[in-house]
């Protein structure tokens, strides 16, 4: 399945991709997942969705290849129809924005950042998303031909981080530049730093 959102590209895949790491807990504040403590709830709950400029350009070795936001976080041309019934049961969200980084060596990371109305659902709905690290629940943003990154198969490994601070869940996936299988621990030392470091972006 393709569609078009915003100035980005993706796709679904429908078939289970092979095994992915389960990543560790962040353990640096503010970050909370399966594991911390929950985010704090924002008095009378978000007015608006998170920016697109809580992603920056370059972090660490990371650079912004492409980004996109829609309103319709819930939409299901982007989210699986399990993460869009949790959310949904969370009292719903304000919008979704999208970013595809890469490092030098042209491995891809994605992430979709969620502005929740309730943010004191976020840690139940970081637990749900953390009991299956080895499904796709957001649609790939492929990415631009200009990039030179590749469009991976549906069978490449992954792993996948799931973090939340003030209003924002945060989903991030990593691919190895070749879409190998195999490792997912290094994989994981990569993706965390880009999480945490978007993450801490998100206002309270």
């Amino acid at each position: 399945m393709l569609a078009t959102v915003g100035a980005g590209a993706y796709a679904y895949h429908d078939r289970k991709p092979a095994p992915a790491a389960a990543p560790p807990a962040p353990s640096a504040p503010p970050v909370s997942s399966a594991s911390s403590a929950p985010a704090p709830a924002a008095s009378g709950g978000p007015g608006a969705a998170i920016p697109l400029s809580v992603f920056p350009e370059k972090v660490q070795g990371y650079t912004l290849v492409a980004d996109a936001a829609d309103s319709d976080c819930t939409g299901a041309d982007l989210v699986t129809p399990t993460l869009a019934g949790l959310i949904t049961q969370a009292h719903g969200c304000l919008g979704i924005d999208l970013a595809l980084y890469r490092d030098a060596a042209g491995n891809q990371y994605r992430l979709a950042l969620f502005t929740m109305k309730d943010p004191t659902t976020l840690p139940h709905l970081v637990n749900q998303l953390a009991v299956d690290a080895t499904h796709y629940q957001v649609a790939v943003q492929l990415p631009p031909r200009e990039s030179g990154l590749r469009e991976l198969p549906p069978e490449s490994g992954f792993v996948q981080d799931f973090v939340s601070y003030g209003t924002g869940m945060l989903i991030g996936m990593a691919q190895w530049s070749d879409g190998r299988t195999g490792d997912f621990n290094e994989l994981v030392k990569q993706l965390s730093p880009l999480t945490d470091a978007v993450i801490r972006n998100v206002p309270v």
